[in-house]
């Protein structure tokens, strides 16, 4: 076996949770690998297709919202059918108009793989490039780090490699390796009397600008689905499925869609096309009871498997990945490790709630009515019981990183941190998301009057980027509830640390250094 090569992070699995890590890691200067067992980047495929607000906001923070967006469709038009008839029309974007708080509002359609081409590409920017065909194939661990034992090639003759990390993190799906290797328990049941075929294929007779939904009292939407995929020129095709009398399920083949077509739909002048990628899909629903074991991390649906419905999985896989990254760029700077304790702390309670919600929304949309609770889904982003769909209200209020000096600010500690149009204390116009995107904290400091505090009289800490904030228009002050004089400290993963009255850099840099959130 060779010498084992070093690295900071060993990240497994290069779907879109492990591409977001690799990302966020690599532009705050952590030397990174990330490896993934498939010999070629998925180019088709129906998975990870809707990426709610707080994942854009994510995106943006890693500078690709822009390229996800013009790939992408927002708010994509709803079709709803019984038989032959079109019952209903539906149109999300007025509902879902941009404010200066939240930016990004509605469902984005995006085929998985075109997100994690995206990801790859901001990925090089930094010099780092997934090694396929790489399998994860043991590791072992101590106080120091992982030293793992890959193999490359399919061949089982390949000569395995050893990789020596100080952290390694499973984002290597559902049937984790790691997630095994560490023994973490995945608890949960898988749905076995569900099944569902999904397929993607080019589909004559309907315009690429609405998807089509039929309702039936026996499958609810499950009864056909058709969402156009407008970057590969193809449509997704969902349908529920039940055994015949000798208990076999159909093959998902054009032969196969066709009939589901014909006795669901009967649209004249439709036309099906040989499917480019098909699957037959049941719902998994476990997760685990711890994220870390020593050394070693797990993200995405290597610790959570939700229902489809809703769209959570990825979105929330991708969330976890942006809260882990500069949780350990910080440790490995030398934060003690009580932080990275917190990753835990913060997500895997939201991951039980995203659970309970999809699942929630299974029943409700694959039920009598689904397809009405489908189109308050797009309309709304919440569920049939009225629980939020955008991650826009995740928080970590009451966690181990906030701290709240005084009532100075309606925004609480662990709150998500809005954006707002505003100006810098020299009067350049920007916008906060805009003071918030990289690897640093950000400090913000409201004076009285709607004027600025001078950012020189704020604590002057490595990693914590201080800003003076001019807000003519009142934006800034009416997103995070202040009046008079305030600051606001914001993790770089978008939430915020700290709130205050003060800017006494006394007061505040020993608070910023209990936190963890500078070096």
């Amino acid at each position: 076996m060779s010498t084992a090569r070093t690295t900071d992070v060993l990240v497994v699995g290069a779907g879109p949770v492990g591409l977001t890590l690799a990302v966020g890691l690599a532009r705050a200067g952590v030397d990174c690998r990330i490896i993934e067992r498939d010999p070629a980047f998925r180019d088709r495929g129906v998975r990870g297709k809707g990426i709610n607000p707080r994942t854009l906001e994510v995106f943006d923070d890693l500078g690709v919202a822009g390229e996800i967006l013009a790939r992408g469709d927002l708010n994509l038009r709803i079709h709803s059918y019984q038989g032959s008839r079109l019952v209903q029309e539906v149109d999300p974007a007025p509902a879902n108009a941009p404010t200066p708080d939240r930016p990004y509002r509605g469902l984005l359609m995006l085929a998985q793989h075109h997100t994690e081409a995206v990801l790859r590409d901001r990925l090089a920017d930094y010099g780092v490039t997934v090694e396929l065909d790489t399998e994860l194939l043991d590791y072992a661990q101590d106080g120091d780090g992982a030293l793992a034992t890959v193999r490359r090639g399919e061949h089982a003759g390949a000569a395995p490699e050893r990789i020596a990390a100080r952290y390694l993190v499973g984002c290597d799906g559902g049937r984790s390796t790691v997630r095994k290797l560490a023994g973490i328990p995945f608890l949960g049941e898988t749905w076995e009397e569900e099944r569902f075929l999904m397929a993607t294929m080019r589909l004559d007779g309907f315009a690429p600008d609405a998807m089509h939904v039929w309702d039936d009292p026996r499958f609810g939407v499950g009864a056909l689905v058709l969402v156009p995929l407008r970057q590969d020129g193809t449509w997704a095709v969902h349908a529920s499925v039940t055994p015949d009398e000798h208990g076999r399920l159909p093959a998902p083949t054009l032969d196969t869609f066709r009939e589901l077509f014909a006795e669901r739909a009967g649209l004249p002048g439709a036309r099906l096309h040989e499917p480019t990628w098909s699957t037959v899909w049941r719902p998994t629903v476990r997760m685990v009871e711890r994220y870390r074991d020593g050394r070693v991390f797990l993200a995405g649906d290597s610790a959570h498997c939700h229902s489809a419905a809703g769209g959570q999985g990825m979105n929330t896989g991708i969330q976890d990945a942006h809260n882990l990254g500069w949780k350990l760029a910080a440790a490995l700077r030398g934060t003690p490790d009580p932080l990275l304790d917190s990753y835990q702390a913060e997500r895997l309670p939201v991951a039980r709630t995203v659970l309970a919600a999809s699942s929630a929304q299974h029943r409700a949309l694959f039920g009598s009515g689904g397809a009405r609770a489908l189109t308050d889904q797009f309309l709304s982003l919440a569920n049939s019981a009225g629980a939020d769909l955008t991650g826009l209200s995740v928080h970590y209020r009451g966690g181990p990183l906030g701290r709240d000096l005084d009532d100075a600010t309606g925004i609480r500690a662990g709150d998500r941190a809005p954006d707002a149009p505003c100006a810098t204390a020299d009067g350049a116009p920007t916008r906060l998301f805009d003071l918030f995107r990289g690897p640093h904290a950000t400090l913000l400091a409201f004076g009285g009057q709607g004027g600025a505090a001078t950012p020189a009289a704020l604590p002057d800490l490595p990693g914590v980027r201080r800003v003076g904030v001019l807000d003519p228009d009142g934006h800034a002050r009416r997103a995070y509830g202040i009046d008079g004089d305030a600051v606001v400290l914001v993790r770089p993963d978008g939430y915020v640390g700290l709130t205050a009255g003060t800017t006494d850099p006394t007061a505040l840099t020993g608070q910023f250094r209990g936190l963890g959130l500078t070096d």
